[in-house]
């Protein structure tokens, strides 16, 4: 954990195995889950989200795919991301976290981690190594779904592809970097707000780094260009105001940017943690 930045206090790092951007949004997500008021209330909104991507995964053929019975997979795997946003939202202790990973922790602890953070770590490394595999294959899945059953995605996919096509080599690949349609896909899936600070690598020394920022919103928060983005740049140098946590929306600041922020770099996903 490292100081980044003027309006960044901390950073953690996500492995790197292909899908530290699915991880990152998933940790995220669940940390701000954890902080809300009305916690069922989004639990019930999140499920929306999801019984629409449900109903598109039955209008699409699967024979192809990496398993051999879709919807045994598909509703397997849901059932694996219910269970977990469930017991954060029904308020698992940092406790039981902490008995059902003690026997893990002890030899992958890393040195940098604060002590004050000993409970996120530990939420973190359970759900890495507990709950890795099938959670983060059914976001890949709604990644594929929003993209293969919603024309808005179409422009942005190469004119050699159809969109199956681009989903095999994307999507479902465990190393395929993931770009700006990906992210704007799952968030859309998952009517979740989130905010990519991308770092510009190509800088001259001296010189304030560039950064690149993405806001990626769900429809009725803001509905700007055909994926509901906006982008703008600034440079380290220049100071940002923190925001706060919203009264009224638990995945949205008091000035409406989204509370859930990765860093991107080279290709590579953390999540960045405002001051």
């Amino acid at each position: 954990m490292k100081r980044s930045s003027k309006q960044y206090e901390l950073f953690r790092r996500t492995r790197s195995d292909g899908s530290c951007f699915y991880r990152a949004l998933l940790f995220s997500y669940l940390e701000n889950l954890g902080q809300m008021q009305d916690r069922q209330a989004e639990i019930f909104r999140l499920k929306e989200c999801v019984e629409v991507s449900i109903n598109r995964f039955y209008q699409l053929e699967w024979k192809e795919a990496y398993f051999l019975n879709p919807d045994e997979y598909f509703l397997s795997v849901a059932y694996e991301f219910y269970c977990l946003v469930n017991s954060v939202a029904n308020g698992l202790t940092s406790d039981k976290l902490y008995e059902r990973s003690l026997g893990e922790t002890s030899s992958g602890r890393s040195k940098d981690v604060n002590p004050c953070c000993d409970v996120l770590f530990v939420f973190l490394f359970f759900i890495e190594h507990i709950m890795f595999s099938s959670v983060i294959s059914f976001l890949r899945l709604l990644t594929e779904i929003e993209i293969r059953t919603q024309a808005i995605y179409k422009p942005f996919i190469p004119e050699d592809m159809i969109p199956l096509q681009f989903c095999r080599k994307e999507v479902r690949g465990l190393y395929a970097e993931d770009e700006a349609i990906q992210m704007r896909a799952l968030t859309y899936a998952l009517g979740i707000p989130l905010r990519v600070e991308i770092v510009d690598i190509k800088k001259w020394v001296g010189q304030p780094v560039r950064v690149k920022r993405l806001d990626f919103f769900r429809q009725s928060d803001l509905g700007k260009g055909p994926l509901g983005l906006v982008q703008s740049y600034y440079s380290s140098n220049t100071a940002h105001k923190p925001v706060e946590r919203g009264s009224e929306d638990g995945l949205l600041a008091s000035d409406g940017a989204p509370l859930l922020t990765l860093l991107r770099r080279h290709g590579h996903c953390d999540i960045l943690y405002r001051k």
